[in-house]
């Protein structure tokens, strides 16, 4: 019924974007620089997955080979993520000549949250948005690869799990680049892509019985390690906007 498929978009609708929309509120929305900040990596998320999908569309080999094709991905991804790094970097120190008032700051942990939050939701809204627009439609969608769960609630997991390992992965990332460490990066990039691979799965029957979860488990992880790196300090702490 109408009703039904209602109740399941609203259901994916929370399990997808309710975490970025409450993080947005709580811990974006107040500051207006880390807005700016959220919507100019999510604009960069966008135009390096637009950039990929160039790349595979010029090269047909990757057309015929998935995972060869998630590699370039995630390669002009991270390279698309280094890039907004060094944008940002270099505003804040032209901003910094005229003001006193940090407006861009990566090494911040709020602003390297805001950061995150923008690759994430451009990530949901880009990949889910129009499949889960077709939830709101009588009844549900079953597939081969998920055969015991809805194809919306499926998709709204991982890409949930996606989105907190892109803000995740911003922090390891941007502490490799502070540090200059190639371990550090080489660890994002290796977890980005290993995020990415599972996801394979969903191409053999029943494949999302081992795509989320091992997805879930790559996330943890990515949480853990940027997590520790929060508690040693070695981020920059959460500046606040100079009040005049």
């Amino acid at each position: 019924s109408r009703r039904m498929g209602l109740t399941l978009f609203l259901g994916c609708f929370l399990i997808a974007l309710g975490p970025p929309i409450s993080i947005f509120l709580l811990a974006v929305a107040p500051n207006a620089n880390l807005v700016v900040l959220m919507l100019l990596s999510g604009f960069v998320w966008v135009l390096s997955i637009g950039s990929a999908s160039l790349v595979w569309n010029i090269l047909p080999p990757l057309q015929s080979s998935p995972g060869v094709a998630l590699v370039f991905a995630v390669l002009i991804q991270e390279a698309f993520r280094y890039g907004y790094y060094r944008l940002c970097t270099a505003a804040e120190r032209r901003v910094s000549a005229l003001t006193t008032q940090r407006l861009f700051c990566p090494n911040s942990f709020d602003s390297v949250l805001a950061s995150g939050l923008g690759f994430g939701t451009a990530t949901v809204l880009v990949m889910l948005g129009r499949g889960l627009e077709e939830a709101v439609r009588p009844g549900t969608v079953y597939t081969e690869s998920c055969s015991g769960m809805s194809f919306y609630f499926s998709s709204s997991l991982l890409y949930c799990f996606l989105l907190f390992l892109n803000i995740f992965l911003m922090v390891i990332a941007t502490e490799g680049y502070k540090s200059k460490s190639w371990v550090v990066i080489g660890g994002a990039f290796g977890l980005h892509l290993l995020g990415s691979l599972v996801t394979l799965f969903n191409t053999q029957p029943n494949g999302c019985a081992i795509s989320i979860p091992l997805l879930l488990l790559v996330t943890v992880g990515a949480g853990a390690w940027a997590g520790k790196l929060v508690w040693q300090g070695l981020l920059y702490p959460m500046h606040r906007p100079v009040r005049r």
